[in-house]
């Protein structure tokens, strides 16, 4: 199996199952493998849209990492989340209201994490305002 290692975060007001798979359907393109945790609300992915999604489960009580297949794991999305919250534990608090604005940054810092987030910040400003 073999996949972009692309992820994002958004917010939900809930984990309720239709929540999560409005959410999914919204974000993720029909034919995606989504490997999830043993969350009951999950449970459904396979049938969205009658079978738009092939979904593997990971039950961390059980392991961290499918022992017949290293592909099918969720440590990216556990590391990213992990990241998220210690970023959002440095600002000494968040606001609820500016609660969105915190992931967007989060998410665009993640994604030009390897790069100079400053210099593609200009660019990205002036590809949207143009002169």
């Amino acid at each position: 199996m073999s996949g972009s290692g692309k992820c994002f975060l958004v917010e939900v007001p809930d984990r309720s199952a239709r929540t999560l798979q409005d959410k999914i359907t919204e974000f993720i393109l029909p034919g995606t493998h989504i490997i999830s945790d043993g969350w009951a609300a999950y449970a459904q992915i396979p049938n969205i849209r009658h079978g738009i999604y092939t979904h593997e489960v990971i039950i961390h009580q059980q392991h961290f990492v499918d022992p017949w297949n290293e592909d099918i794991h969720t440590e990216n999305i556990e590391n990213m989340w992990m990241r998220a919250k210690r970023k959002l534990r440095r600002q000494f608090g968040t606001s609820r209201n500016l609660f969105p604005s915190y992931l967007h940054e989060f998410k665009y810092r993640n994604y030009y994490r390897d790069t100079d987030v400053f210099s593609n910040f200009v660019v990205d400003v002036s590809d949207s305002y143009p002169v």
